[in-house]
């Protein structure tokens, strides 16, 4: 744009000295104007580049951007040029900004699980440049006594499954969930979620990822680490109550045997549960949200539960490793 502006500056310019002579000198001067800026454009965008690579933040497109402007340079195509230029450079700075942020981050454990990552995995991920972070390319889990490798997909041509893709969900029951579900739940993110992943894996005892959703969803897949306790093994009405004493004896085996949590003269005390990080199938899926509601009115702290609002959509959205159940 900057370009053609001059351009137009420059042939009007000479219109008004009169003369076809005067005409073609301001195009030349024009076209070597453009010619310089594109190149001094392509030059600036490489060295953003370099700077991104050097903190491994290069995006797997501006190489292209760069090589293409160059060429378009050569052909005469200045405006092309560039264009073609000022992505590869806004790229470049983009690329640059997220690796540094990622790496300053203060988080926990996920940022160094790479080392213990299963060698193979982890070099055909990082090789085709999809890491789940800039810092992170798989994470370790222990899932039902195995260990999974929880990578992203390098295939170019996976979709997000089709369970998971339709956009029209009746709601009720599929309504769009808020961002809070109670006061002090913290709703996290993937990353979040794969290091709590991590610390179970590593033995922290303290800790239970929890898939809320029912048998006919389990069987397209869940995350790994994570154990099934299906939402309506954990349900009261809106009165607080069961509809019937094995629905009641139920969650009691629930809280105990699978929460660690414990009954003392009529009342439960929650001093030793587990932090549990629930889930279901996304942000139109009730099921987990249900869960956290019913466990906030029986007197689980808030603050030991975690709500993954994104689920199994965005899970897979992400291109996530996932296992059968």
């Amino acid at each position: 744009m900057r370009s053609r502006k001059l351009l137009s500056t420059l042939l009007l310019t000479a219109m008004v000295g009169g003369g076809s002579g005067s005409l073609l000198a301001a195009q030349e001067k024009a076209t070597d104007a453009s010619a310089a800026q594109a190149a001094k454009m392509i030059e600036a965008a490489e060295a953003a580049r370099k700077k991104a690579a050097s903190v491994d933040g290069e995006w797997r497109d501006t190489a292209s951007h760069i090589q293409k402007a160059e060429e378009a340079l050569k052909g005469g195509d200045y405006q092309r040029a560039i264009t073609l230029a000022r992505i590869a450079g806004d790229e470049a700075a983009l690329g640059y900004e997220q690796a540094v942020s990622q790496k300053e981050l203060k988080l926990p454990s996920y940022f160094q699980v790479g080392e213990g990552a299963s060698p193979a995995v982890a070099a055909a991920v990082v090789g085709k440049g999809h890491k789940i972070t800039a810092a992170l390319p798989s994470v370790d889990v222990m899932h039902k006594g195995q260990k999974v490798t929880i990578t992203r997909t390098a295939d170019e041509n996976a979709v997000i499954p089709a369970a998971y893709s339709s956009t029209a969900r009746e709601c009720p029951p599929f309504c769009i969930q808020p961002m809070t579900i109670a006061p002090g739940v913290e709703t996290i993110g993937e990353l979040e979620v794969l290091d709590y992943l991590k610390k179970l894996a590593d033995g922290d005892p303290t800790i239970l990822v929890v898939d809320s959703r029912t048998p006919e969803w389990m069987v397209r897949g869940t995350v790994p680490g994570s154990v099934n306790v299906p939402w309506n093994k954990i349900n009261i009405d809106a009165q607080g109550t069961f509809g019937s004493p094995e629905e009641a004896e139920s969650l009691n085996e629930i809280l105990v045997g699978t929460f660690h949590a414990r009954k003392a003269n009529g009342k439960w005390d929650f001093r030793n549960a587990k932090t549990l990080v629930l889930f279901c199938n996304g942000v139109w899926c009730p099921q987990s949200a249900a869960n956290i509601r019913t466990l906030v009115k029986l007197g689980y702290p808030p603050y030991k539960l975690k709500w993954y609002r994104g689920g199994m959509q965005s899970w897979v959205s992400a291109g996530l490793t996932t296992v059968g159940h």
